[in-house]
């Protein structure tokens, strides 16, 4: 939880590795802004806000809509297949989603990655790649979060509903090499998450002042 502390020594035998090992961790987790460290607390999960996320959301938009518009001017018949594959992958978990949202959110953020990046797979960039995959690892929690906060099924339908059709609108325009209309719902797509971040982060606050709560009374 953002700002919960690290124990070097309980990570260690949490995990059966080194003393070494885990501080290297840590330090790679510090330069990809996930962990913060000081000199006298040591290392702890990173704290967010809600304007850093926002920024982030738009940026990754932008840059996946020029990836796809790259990507459909590069396009081949392996790249739509690989989209087709993808796409048929992600809309069979998503309906996974409304019985089960906690039990299939890893499974289905893996296959939303793996579409996204399907679709600009074929840009010519891996740095753009680079880039792009940070930005969509770095807020995978909040993705997560927001899964749990969808607690009645109507929620969770009318989301599987919206996210199922933009995908698919998503799709059709990489075949149909439509780079307007991918564009733009790209950046919708994208962008709409913004609307849920302050529920999203409330909740990952309050879990963790549980967290901590619970700590104390031990």
């Amino acid at each position: 939880m953002p700002g919960a502390r690290l124990n070097i020594e309980a990570l260690k035998r949490e995990h059966d590795i080194s003393h070494p090992s885990v501080r290297e961790a840590l330090a790679l987790l510090v330069g990809e802004g996930y962990v913060v460290s000081d000199a006298n607390k040591g290392f702890a999960v990173a704290e967010t806000s809600l304007d850093e996320q926002r920024d982030s959301a738009r940026v990754r938009a932008e840059l996946e809509a020029m990836g796809f518009e790259w990507s459909v001017k590069n396009g081949t018949t392996d790249w739509r297949a690989h989209i087709v594959a993808s796409h048929y992958a992600l809309a069979q978990v998503e309906t996974e989603m409304v019985d089960d949202p906690l039990g299939h959110a890893l499974e289905w953020d893996d296959r939303n990655r793996a579409f996204h990046f399907a679709l600009i797979a074929n840009c010519g960039s891996p740095k753009l790649m680079e880039i792009i995959g940070s930005l969509y690892d770095h807020s995978k929690r909040y993705r997560l979060a927001a899964h749990s906060n969808r607690a009645a099924v109507t929620d969770r339908e009318m989301w599987v509903a919206g996210s199922s059709a933009e995908h698919n609108a998503l799709k059709d325009a990489a075949l149909n090499g439509d780079i307007e209309s991918g564009r733009e719902t790209l950046k919708k797509h994208i962008t709409k998450a913004i609307a849920e971040m302050p529920t999203t982060l409330g909740v990952l606050g309050q879990e963790s002042q549980n967290a901590k709560g619970t700590k104390r009374v031990r």
